[in-house]
């Protein structure tokens, strides 16, 4: 008996660790796509007139009218002033949860001024080493080069 069932396993043994892994990715697929089809349908149950939402295709607008007909729901989005489409409700992707940020004045910066107020507050002496130093780091404004003479 056991000799016919370590045959057996040494067989198919390969065969039956395929099947059952295969057997568990597609359970875990399923349950997945379920829990997504849920939220969708929850979200698209609970849409409403003035709801602002976001389409699959990157269009924000608000939801002017939700029409029942024969193949679905068709959304009718208020994009701009006068602007209107119709979508698939399919075509939805969530609510439009985005926030305008506030502008802040980026401060800008004046190294020259600083170098300049650190000179100032200087002995003489180390004033002329940080006016050196101060040109050393400035760039050097480039020439623009003659054109070369052909060999003749």
């Amino acid at each position: 008996m056991n000799l016919l069932l370590e045959s057996f396993f040494e067989s198919y043994g390969l065969i039956i660790i395929l099947v059952v892994a295969f057997a568990l990715i597609m359970v875990y697929y399923y349950l997945r796509n379920r829990k997504f089809q849920q939220t969708e349908s929850d979200f698209h149950g609970s849409l409403k007139i003035g709801d602002k939402v976001k389409t699959y295709s990157g269009f924000y607008g608000e939801v002017a009218k939700i029409t029942n007909t024969t193949e679905g729901k068709i959304v009718t989005l208020k994009l701009g002033e006068g602007a209107y489409i119709d979508v698939d409700i399919r075509a939805l992707m969530a609510m439009d949860m985005r926030e305008e940020l506030s502008e802040e004045p980026v401060a800008e910066e004046k190294p020259v001024e600083e170098h300049k107020e650190k000179v100032e507050a200087k002995p003489e002496e180390e004033k002329e080493e940080l006016k050196e130093e101060a040109k050393e780091e400035q760039p050097k404004e480039k020439k623009p080069r003659k054109p070369r003479k052909k060999a003749e």
